[in-house]
């Protein structure tokens, strides 16, 4: 065979063998573009996934801290609701209690309730304190009939600072003080009287 016919066939032979080597390469090239692309597209849905999952749980976090706030606030508002009624129940009370003092019954409890706090202290000489309101019902008579009644000596004496109704003992030393105000009995029984009113108005 002549020299020219076996480099034509040596060249054939090349040609071939390049053209196999690149197809192979352009199949795997385009093997790898699609692994790459898939691997691509499945990493964005992940992303895409995580996104939402993320969203839709700030989602529900907002509602529930919107949900808790106006609870809480609907909570406040009852609260103050509440507040604000008792406080005029309170108000109520303390407007019967003088316009109590203007019927024949208030001398009788000034004597009964003056008696009564002289009959837990010690001592036979006393201060009776009250608001100089107080003057018109705490008389030298009813002073004199209590005086009598418990053994003891009674001396009256005004206190613009007082609230009226009612009155304050003072034993003559001045060491035990007995606050029969109207104000100071219901500051003392406060939370109880607010108890009671709250549980036979809501049930609680």
């Amino acid at each position: 065979m002549p020299l020219y016919d076996q480099v034509e066939l040596l060249c054939q032979a090349i040609t071939s063998q390049a053209t196999g080597e690149g197809e192979n390469i352009l199949a795997r090239a385009r093997e790898e573009t699609d692994r790459r692309l898939t691997e691509t597209e499945a990493r964005r849905q992940e992303a895409l996934a995580r996104t939402k999952a993320e969203v839709e749980a700030q989602a529900r976090l907002d509602a529930r801290s919107r949900i808790d706030r106006a609870e809480l606030e609907g909570k406040r508002r009852v609260s103050q609701a509440k507040e604000a009624f008792l406080t005029e129940v309170f108000g109520q009370v303390q407007a019967r209690l003088q316009a109590f003092r203007e019927t024949p019954g208030y001398r009788n409890w000034l004597r009964q309730t003056l008696l009564g706090a002289l009959r837990q202290l010690e001592g036979e000489q006393f201060r009776v304190m009250a608001n100089p309101e107080e003057g018109k019902w705490l008389t030298p008579d009813l002073l004199a009939e209590v005086s009598q009644a418990r053994g003891c000596h009674l001396a009256l004496a005004a206190d613009q600072d007082l609230p009226p109704g009612g009155f304050v003992v003072l034993r003559a030393d001045g060491r035990v003080r007995f606050d029969q105000t109207f104000q100071g009995i219901i500051d003392r029984q406060r939370e109880d009287l607010r108890a009671e009113a709250a549980r036979q108005l809501w049930g609680s």
